[in-house]
């Protein structure tokens, strides 16, 4: 594995950065581990995962089980083979959790994925959103206008647009899974930029 530079990181930097990191929370500590292994991760879980976007939600899910659990972690082996081992477990619980399924608006807010932090307030996370809904495809940005600003139920949007409620469904996962997506990596931005 390596970091976002191109140099090799071997176990012997891990180990003292974890160390650190587990005892003292350090902010600058944290982003050396990141940036260090994001990349390499989300190209591992990839290997899993049938796109990057669910490879990328499942790293950042696990960076933030290490961010808020740092002190209960528990690493027996070596801090790469902790990384790699959970990372493949996310990504075979993602795979069975996420089958099949379609999210219907009525039953998620995208604001939801949010953690509870103080860091990000109600309207940069408005801005989040509606960025990640301007960068949907024309379609899939339309269902979900309807749903949220129109308040259109599924079958009224499938309806009025002249579309299966299976493919509004379709569209409105697709829409939260970008939604979650950019909120959860704004939230390591702000989080890994002090």
């Amino acid at each position: 594995m390596n970091n976002g530079s191109g140099k090799g990181m071997g176990v012997a930097a891990d180990e003292p950065l974890w160390n650190e990191f587990r005892e003292t929370g350090s902010r600058r500590v944290y982003r050396e581990l990141f940036t260090g292994w994001y990349s390499d991760l989300c190209r591992y879980a990839a290997f899993y995962l049938p796109g990057m976007t669910d490879a990328e939600e499942v790293v950042l899910d696990f960076f933030m089980h290490l961010w808020l659990h740092r002190t209960s972690v528990n690493i027996s082996s070596s801090f790469r083979g902790y990384a790699l081992r959970s990372v493949r477990n996310r990504c075979l619980n993602y795979l069975r959790d996420h089958s099949y399924v379609t999210v219907s608006i009525d039953e998620v807010d995208p604001l939801s994925c949010l953690y509870e932090q103080d860091s990000m307030n109600v309207e940069d996370a408005s801005r989040i959103v509606w960025e990640a809904v301007r960068s949907l495809s024309p379609k899939s940005r339309e269902v979900f206008e309807k749903s949220r600003s129109e308040g259109m139920s599924n079958a009224e949007i499938a309806a009025s647009m002249n579309l299966s409620v299976k493919t509004v469904e379709g569209h409105m996962t697709k829409a939260i899974k970008t939604i979650r997506l950019a909120l959860k990596k704004n939230f390591f931005l702000f989080l890994i930029s002090f």
